[in-house]
């Protein structure tokens, strides 16, 4: 049985590895986020690079209605500094704030279907 990969649409970023794992700037190809391959069904994130440009990427796994998921807290590991669900723990994604001024995420638990959103700014 074949792995199932989520749709990618990606505006000025890429990610290492396909759909997950490092994300980087197409400006300056610096590292801004980092994204778990299996705890997350729904992925938005949106940036601003300390080099000035802007990115987004979007993961879907097939059809997902945002509004119909209850909105949860992230919740941040102290060990990695990742954002985590609030019902499982499950690792979602982490930013790397010296490399972005702002950001603004939408993330889907695959596990629980809880959805949560953030946006940070570090300027």
């Amino acid at each position: 049985m074949a792995k199932k990969i989520p749709t990618v649409l990606a505006d000025q970023a890429h990610f290492l590895k396909g759909h997950a794992s490092w994300l980087y700037c197409d400006s300056c190809n610096k590292t801004v986020a980092y994204l778990c391959y299996v705890t997350y069904r729904y992925f938005r994130f949106s940036f601003t690079c300390s080099c000035g440009a802007s990115g987004s990427v979007e993961n879907r796994f097939g059809d997902i209605d945002l509004n119909k998921l209850a909105l949860g807290t992230l919740q941040r590991s102290e060990v990695n500094k990742r954002y985590i669900c609030e019902k499982d723990a499950a690792a979602l994604f982490s930013v790397v704030p010296k490399n972005i001024q702002s950001y603004k995420a939408t993330v889907a638990c695959a596990s629980c279907d809880t959805r949560y959103e953030i946006e940070e700014s570090f300027v």
